[in-house]
């Protein structure tokens, strides 16, 4: 099976914040195994909670890494896992997000839940694939979470401000037809884990659609 995309949210208690981030970071940069590799973690703005976005080679073992690796810091009270098996992550925009975590970039970035009406769903994700290049705003990937309860596409958008991402999702996103809903959550902060490769092997798993001849 091929690689797939893990998103995972976790819920931590309040005012252990620091804690469970500084834990949780020793936790990941501890796990080294074949089955799966951690690309980062992020701080969210609008909840003093954490995401961490990883690469899965071996389903079998995912149970094993959230359980040992995650649920186990003290100060963690809950996990919830998106899973993509099929999308498109853009290299050039992914590229850039080394540079948010080393500081030289201070871009603000997003990620973009989108609800899509039933029966119009592949027409909705073709639309979202080929909205226009855009001066403020990238669009890092485009991935499908259809098993999800709370989304059937999930977005990574980078902008110069919160604002232009927003106006972004408002005037271009949900303006598409077959979106129903969407749900932007700011993020606040960045730890680059993966490597290079890493992050290069990600776009090779999930690649642009090859332009009509």
């Amino acid at each position: 099976m091929r690689p797939t995309l893990a998103i995972i949210d976790v819920d931590i208690f309040s005012g252990q914040d620091e804690l469970v981030r500084e834990a949780l970071l020793e936790s990941l940069r501890q796990f080294h195994e074949p089955c799966l590799t951690v690309l980062w973690i992020n701080w969210l703005r609008e909840r003093a909670d954490l995401r961490v976005v990883c690469l899965v080679d071996d389903l079998e073992r995912f149970d094993d890494f959230l359980v040992n690796v995650i649920r186990k810091v003290p100060g963690v009270r809950g996990t919830a896992a998106q899973l993509a098996f099929d999308g498109v992550v853009r290299v050039d925009a992914l590229m850039d997000l080394s540079l948010l975590s080393a500081g030289w970039d201070r871009r603000a970035a997003a990620t973009v839940q989108v609800k899509l009406q039933p029966g119009r769903d592949e027409e909705a994700y073709r639309a979202l694939l080929a909205l226009p290049k855009h001066q403020q705003v990238e669009v890092v990937w485009v991935v499908k979470v259809f098993h999800s309860n709370d989304a059937d596409l999930l977005l990574l958008l980078l902008g110069e401000r919160t604002a232009a991402l927003t106006g972004y999702v408002m005037s271009w996103v949900r303006t598409v037809p077959g979106v129903q809903d969407t749900h932007l959550t700011s993020v606040l902060d960045w730890q680059i884990l993966g490597r290079t490769e890493d992050f290069l092997a990600l776009a090779q798993r999930f690649p642009e659609p090859s332009p009509a001849p």
